[in-house]
């Protein structure tokens, strides 16, 4: 039989290959030599020997995105229908976003911001600062009577923890008082046995009335002073298209029935908390507590979707998108959430995804051995954070986050350190029209000390008059003053 040979480099295709063996002779089989003609016009043959030529040792060349590949579908043991899509392929469901909404500051908050305290007012207002100082003065009044507290001087406390995060993170607060490890303007700023008594009675709640809703609300002793905050974070930013929920675990080993321990965090204990986040800015949006079993959980409704229908219910109805890791990703949050016109994008992976977190940097946390305080600070750093992400949009500032800080405290304290210099002029000139004595002699008003010893007189009644029994503001014995 007559037949050119190839060379044996070259290879037919498989499909050449079985044409050619059905038309040859049964007898050339049989031990003889066996050639294939080459066609010039098969085209299959071509790409064959295109494959052929290549290197040995190449890679194989991978497919593009969205050509060619079936679909693969699966049938759960519930009967749900699983289908496998190629990347590049748009899902059913794609086109549905119509996210039309203006991300960013709300109008109400853009008036409102002009300056860097604003920003922070606008999440802890002052109708909270006000809730806090009552409550504050209230719980002092059972052992001190005379105990006061205002707001400004509120203000200032609260300036102090944040200068001590910038200045002197690491060691007890009452070290930014100490010699070796003094921070001047926080002593310039207040004393260190008022600070020291203002953490002490610091409430957040009528402790009279806490024990009748502690039954119903684990959290009453901060939830009212909490759930403001929320609908203030709510009130003052829109988010955008994308938003993440995740867990945080601030860190604490206070003794309450929600303290949690996870391994796997940096901190080991803490309390929990869920936030929901804007994906771009990383502003809270809202953030709840994890207090346990909860009774008002719907039976059979799991832990994870309630979470997130619970966080998400501000910001549903907008076609938003919500990514989430595994714990809470599952096809009936999909669906729930689909419902209410926001879709779901969640992870499979065993490897969670730490959400950035601006409250992590400058963190105002100490020793405390009183929850509502370690929730206090946790509200006051996503406070501080969600701050900055509004001062950065309403006036297009582009300072670091520790000037920022430090911009805050100083107005937060500026109207009590301005009415703290007036008291001190106005006790200087009183004290300069006080007539003093040669001699020291026994208090003559008596009506906060056991027979204290004192060289000036009242500048009304002109009796001997020791510190203990005169006004706090001026020279003028209490039995005057009254």
């Amino acid at each position: 039989m007559a037949s050119v040979s190839l060379p044996r480099r070259k290879n037919l295709s498989a499909q050449q290959a079985w044409a050619l063996l059905q038309e040859m002779d049964e007898a050339d089989s049989d031990g003889g030599e066996v050639s294939f003609v080459q066609q010039a016009t098969d085209t299959s043959s071509e790409e064959s020997e295109k494959e052929t030529e290549q290197e040995p040792n190449m890679p194989p060349r991978k497919r593009p995105r969205g050509t060619g590949k079936p679909c693969l579908s699966h049938t759960a043991k519930d009967g749900n229908l699983w289908v496998e899509e190629d990347n590049g392929i748009p899902s059913a469901g794609a086109n549905r976003s119509c996210f039309t909404a203006q991300a960013g500051p709300t109008e109400s908050a853009k008036r409102k911001i002009t300056s860097v305290l604003q920003s922070f007012l606008c999440l802890l207002d002052v109708g909270m600062l006000h809730t806090i100082r009552e409550c504050t003065v209230h719980q002092a009044h059972r052992t001190e009577p005379d105990w006061n507290l205002s707001v400004h001087e509120l203000m200032a406390f609260i300036s102090i923890l944040f200068v001590r995060a910038i200045m002197c993170p690491v060691g007890a607060i009452v070290d930014c008082w100490s010699e070796r490890f003094l921070v001047p303007v926080i002593k310039e700023t207040m004393p260190r046995d008022r600070f020291i008594s203002i953490m002490q009675h610091l409430r957040f709640d009528d402790k009279d009335t806490r024990a009748e809703r502690v039954k119903t609300d684990k959290f009453a002793a901060i939830s009212d002073i909490w759930t403001r905050f929320n609908e203030n974070c709510a009130k003052s930013f829109t988010p955008g298209e994308h938003m993440t929920i995740d867990e945080q675990l601030f860190p604490t080993k206070v003794r309450c029935p929600f303290t949690q321990y996870i391994a796997t965090k940096p901190d080991k204990f803490g309390i929990k908390f869920w936030m929901a986040t804007d994906l771009d800015t990383k502003y809270v949006c809202s953030a709840s507590p994890y207090l346990g079993k909860n009774p008002s959980r719907q039976k059979g409704e799991r832990l994870a979707e309630n979470v997130v229908m619970k966080l998400m219910e501000p910001f549903l109805d907008d076609w938003r998108n919500v990514t989430t890791d595994n714990f809470f990703t599952s096809l009936s949050l999909s669906h729930r959430l689909l419902q209410r016109r926001t879709t779901l994008l969640g992870t499979v992976n065993k490897v969670r995804r730490e959400l950035p977190q601006l409250a992590r940097m400058y963190s105002i946390r100490a020793a405390t051995r009183r929850w509502p305080v370690a929730v206090f600070y946790n509200m006051l750093d996503l406070a501080a954070g969600n701050a900055y992400i509004l001062y950065k949009a309403c006036t297009g500032w582009t300072g670091k986050r520790r000037l920022f800080l430090s911009l805050l405290a100083q107005e937060l304290r500026c109207r009590f350190m301005q009415h703290k210099e007036i008291l001190a002029q106005v006790a200087e000139a009183a004290a300069a029209a006080v007539p003093v004595s040669g001699k020291t002699t026994q208090c003559q008003v008596q009506e906060s000390c056991n027979r204290n010893r004192s060289r000036f007189t009242c500048a009304t009644c002109q009796k001997f008059t020791c510190a203990k029994c005169r006004d706090d503001e001026h020279w003028v014995c209490k039995r005057c003053k009254v």
